[in-house]
């Protein structure tokens, strides 16, 4: 049956040849397609639950809010582990489920859960929110700012292109910070309604009625057509608001009349500086599905296009993760080029020029036909997979030289190169197929892995598996008639001989001592072996070189957001004045908004982020100075001037902060250097502690801390304790009792 499918393909040479083109296309086309990103999408087994209650502090939060919801969600199968957060005047709970357990199904449990716990809760708080956590991935920055428009009329145009940038296929999200809601302030003059006589409760009522923002009905007429109604939902400016005659009681008087009217933004949760000037910055996330490559280009056209119709508006890209993505990309497709080509010339020189051939020819099928397995079932090129791309391309060279050189030995016997490449190609089918089934079998149980990691760990043999599938196609379908048309007898191979006789004598000589030979190595090798593990440290995923670095920041929790702004851009321009000595292309400071080293988002006025995005990094290598430029799709040399990694100016950086006693200058709890991380696993190490005493848990953290900072190796050590605003609980005392006041009255 075998032999029918090899002799099928090699008589047919002209469908041969249309599937080899077909199979190349498709290949390109999957590649050009497939999403490319740094590490794998994989979706989040959580639901979480949020909830806001304006004015409640940690305490009342706690009891009651919280406590009731974690009492009836408590009651739902399959949720491994639960998490609660509680902030000021909001909470978050999430939901950890166990594998295989539906999300969307949980959360429509969580939603009856909440619905019976609705009726111990408060009457006036917003209902709580269930949704399934997705994976949002930060695509790049864009920074908005003029040297003429207001900062009102930057965020209308900021407002703008997020329209814009959402409409984009695969754009998942868009925020700003900066940013805040429009609203007009009406600021009455007490004195003048005083002297007109107006009752302010009726006065309160008639302004609530000069915006009505629902419905009103609709007409129907058969001639004229079918129209709703609605209202203009109230004045568009601040002159307009004042022009407005309003009637109080018998009174018509207009609304300038009596009160200040001006348009102004909410406070800002965030605020933004970049290179020392106040700006508005865009974080542009994708979804799973989008390209970062494709999508960074669609968005650098749509910012020409904007800048055009907005000519007093600069718009730039920073922290751009498409180009982080083109970096490692060339580093390994470079890598894998570069085998390719030396395995290539080495096979020309050690056997013949006509055999490399046809390998360097199988090779990059072989790859072409995984890229399309990989891009048919969702799957993304990514550094993950490229490591299976790697391990497999030993597995696709052994498959070509060994189906290829014994083609040519048949060749050599006399058979006709047509009948060749099929008894060739038969006589190997069972030893090359045996050999790639038992390395499928070898990366199985990395298939078994649960959680997150498994997740992750899982595109290697799935990678390996398309690549040895997709070898084995080629070696059997498309080699054997690659090598009837190209083979030929006689060709110049190179002798063996010295290379034979050296390794008879080395035989000879271990046969000769061979009980000295297997007792040396019994127990030196096991001896190197163990000595290898214990000198050698474990690390679950390489450092790579960052293009930026932040540093985190943490005030005391009565600190404002404009005080944080102060402090972030103070530390900005003494951080900037050395922008040559840190190879600085852009700082920015986001103000109510940080991440710390283990990955923990907070959003409050005391927190603050600097991002110090830093210039490219020269060739460090041979490699990289001479090879990767050459070999690689995305390579790009301009802007290559930097000649330090990301962790020795990271280094660099913290001791500076040190020196400017920044921490000590602005009374900072927290002030520390993040680098970004590679993979699922953000902290080293992570300690739980549990108590029902809220302050022996602090106490302890901070005496935890204090010794782990102590530790030699220990970089950073950081706690996600969220101090909220002091409360001050007020009791009514006897006296007040006897006034007739209770807890009710002083609400």
């Amino acid at each position: 049956m075998f032999e029918k499918v090899i002799r099928f393909f090699v008589d047919n040479a002209r469908i041969n040849y249309m599937l080899f083109l077909l199979i190349v296309t498709v290949g390109i086309y999957s590649y050009i397609k497939i999403p490319k990103e740094i590490f794998p999408s994989f979706d989040l087994d959580m639901v979480a639950v949020t909830g806001h209650y304006s004015g409640t502090s940690l305490d009342v939060m706690d009891k009651m809010a919280v406590k009731p919801l974690e009492e009836e969600i408590d009651n739902i199968d399959g949720v491994k582990d639960m998490t609660t957060v509680i902030n000021p005047g909001s909470f978050t709970i999430i939901l950890e489920l166990e594998n295989g357990i539906d999300r969307y199904n949980t959360a429509d449990k969580v939603k009856d859960a909440l619905a019976i716990a609705k009726r111990d809760l408060p009457e006036d708080m917003d209902e709580p929110v269930v949704k399934v956590l997705e994976v949002k991935r930060d695509l790049l920055n864009i920074v908005v700012a003029s040297e003429t428009l207001s900062l009102s009329q930057l965020k209308e145009k900021a407002q703008k292109l997020k329209e814009k940038l959402s409409e984009i296929k695969y754009i998942a999200e868009v925020e700003i910070y900066g940013d805040s809601d429009i609203f007009y302030d009406i600021q009455l003059d007490t004195e003048k309604i005083r002297a007109l006589g107006l009752d302010k409760d009726h006065l309160i009522a008639a302004l609530g009625r000069l915006s009505y923002i629902f419905p009103i009905g609709k007409i129907e007429d058969p001639r004229h057509g079918f129209f709703y109604l609605s209202t203009a939902n109230g004045k568009k400016s601040a002159q307009a608001w004042g022009d407005t005659l309003i009637k109080v009681d018998q009174h018509y008087l207009y609304l300038k009349d009596i009160s200040r009217i001006a348009k102004r933004y909410e406070d800002s949760q965030t605020l933004f500086a970049m290179d020392n000037k106040t700006a508005l910055n865009l974080v542009v996330k994708q979804d799973e599905k989008g390209s970062a490559l494709e999508l960074a280009k669609q968005i650098q056209g749509l910012l020409k296009h904007f800048e055009k119709e907005n000519p007093k508006l600069t718009t730039f890209i920073h922290n751009d993760r498409s180009e982080k993505i083109k970096d490692r990309l060339n580093i390994v497709v470079s890598n894998i080029l570069l085998g390719i080509l030396v395995i290539s010339l080495l096979v020309a020189w050690l056997i013949n020029s006509r055999m490399a051939f046809i390998i360097a020819l199988g090779i990059p099928t072989s790859f072409l036909i995984g890229a399309f397995y990989l891009y048919l079932f969702g799957y993304s090129i990514n550094m993950i997979s490229l490591v299976g791309v790697l391990i497999a391309l030993g597995i696709i060279v052994d498959d070509a030289i060994v189906v290829s050189e014994n083609i040519q030995q048949y060749i050599e016997k006399g058979y006709a190169a047509g009948e060749a490449a099929i008894l060739g190609a038969k006589e190997m089918a069972e030893p090359v197929t045996i050999a790639s089934l038992t390395t499928l079998f070898a990366f199985i149980p990395a298939l078994m892995i649960s959680g997150q990691m498994g997740e992750v760990i899982k595109l290697i043999p799935i990678a390996v598996s398309a690549l040895v599938i997709a070898s084995l196609i080629e070696a059997f379908l498309f080699l054997p008639i690659h090598a009837a048309h190209t083979l030929s007898p006689g060709q110049k191979v190179r002798s063996w001989e010295p290379a034979n006789r050296l390794y008879s004598l080395i035989i000879h000589h271990i046969m000769r001592h061979r009980k000295s030979f297997l007792l040396t190595f019994v127990i030196i090798v096991p001896l190197l072996t163990i000595l290898s593990f214990k000198v050698s440290k474990f690390q679950m995923f390489p450092r790579f070189d960052s293009s930026t670095i932040h540093i985190a920041l943490k005030a005391d929790v009565n600190t404002s957001v404009e005080a944080m702004n102060a402090i972030l851009l103070e530390m900005q321009k003494t951080i900037y004045a050395h922008k040559k000595e840190f190879y600085i292309k852009h700082i920015g400071s986001v103000a109510g908004w940080r991440r710390d080293s283990a990955s923990n988002s907070e959003t409050y006025p005391y927190v603050g982020d600097i991002t110090l995005e830093l210039e490219k990094l020269e060739a460090q290598n041979i490699v990289d100075r001479f090879i990767t430029p050459y070999l690689s799709f995305y390579y790009d040399k301009t802007g290559r001037i930097r000649k330090e990694k990301s962790n020795v100016i990271s280094k660099k950086l913290d001791h500076f902060l040190k020196e400017q006693h920044f921490k000590e200058r602005f009374k900072l709890r927290d002030l520390s250097i993040v680098q970004q991380k590679v993979g699922p696993i953000k902290s080293d190490i992570k300690i739980g502690l549990i108590s029902d005493d809220d302050q022996a848990v602090i106490a302890s953290i901070n005496l935890l801390k204090k010794q782990l900072k102590a530790t030699p190796g220990i970089i950073t050590v950081t706690d996600n304790i969220q101090f909220g605003i002091d409360e001050i609980k007020l009791h009514v005392n006897p006296y007040g009792e006897s006034l007739g006041i209770d807890e009710a009255t002083i609400g």
